[in-house]
């Protein structure tokens, strides 16, 4: 009976008056093991649900359980009301997707471990959209991660796209391989851009390499989706 939704006590309180037939209260209460201080609170749910009816003779009530059969009836209606919900359910969890909010995240290994865990999240064939940085590339700690990252990406399955300012090349041929390069479909643009953006899913990962490291991860379609525009406006004309 609990099980199927029942508290323990109305449980009990059911199970004594199928036991007991039709009944006033001082026997369920002592059948049940229910406080009397509660055992009218816990009948009127019970006549609620349809479990329990009663009759009154002699100007005293007679509480019965009803028919088995009837808990059958009582989860094809619950089942009902479920199923009636669903579409307002289904709303709301899509709410909930589209839901914005902002996280923040501060320290090299924080970036790294937050880059990874969006990576291992993502399914094949998403997009991972990147206005790449430039003179951070530099630095050996983020230039081995990149690389390990790179090849983190193309185990996944994801369509790599990275857009570089023109500035950068020199950085990029001395610090990865031609094939690293080739694996993120890396461009170059002389257009000044936003650099450290990260598209991927309804994510956008603003990265800060500079001075005390930071990451602002906004989750929001419309915003991704109106950086994703502007990055394939910027990478088709791009140069390899």
């Amino acid at each position: 009976m609990e099980d199927i939704g029942l508290s323990r006590r109305e449980a009990k309180v059911y199970l004594a008056l199928l036991e007991l037939g039709p009944n006033t209260v001082g026997p369920v209460v002592k059948r049940s093991g229910v406080p009397s201080s509660k055992i009218y609170e816990i009948l009127d749910r019970l006549i609620a649900r349809g479990l329990v009816s009663y009759l009154i003779i002699k100007h005293q009530k007679r509480f019965q359980a009803a028919d088995p059969e009837r808990v059958l009836s009582y989860l094809d209606e619950k089942r009902k009301k479920l199923v009636d919900a669903l579409p307002e359910l289904k709303t709301k969890q899509q709410l909930a997707k589209e839901r914005q909010d902002v996280e923040l995240y501060e320290g090299k290994q924080a970036i790294f471990s937050l880059m990874h865990g969006l990576v291992n999240k993502a399914k094949k064939g998403e997009e991972y959209l990147s206005f790449s940085v430039g003179q951070e590339h530099d630095d050996p700690e983020i230039a081995r991660f990149y690389t390990n990252f790179t090849w983190r990406r193309k185990e996944k399955g994801l369509k790599t796209r990275v857009l570089t300012n023109e500035k950068a090349r020199p950085i990029y041929t001395r610090r990865y391989p031609k094939e690293v390069l080739t694996a993120i479909n890396n461009r170059f643009t002389p257009f000044n851009f936003p650099q450290g953006l990260v598209i991927l899913q309804d994510k956008l990962i603003i990265l800060n390499w500079k001075d005390r490291p930071t990451a602002i991860v906004i989750t929001s379609k419309n915003i991704t989706g109106q950086y994703r525009a502007f990055f394939y406006e910027l990478y088709n004309t791009a140069r390899l």
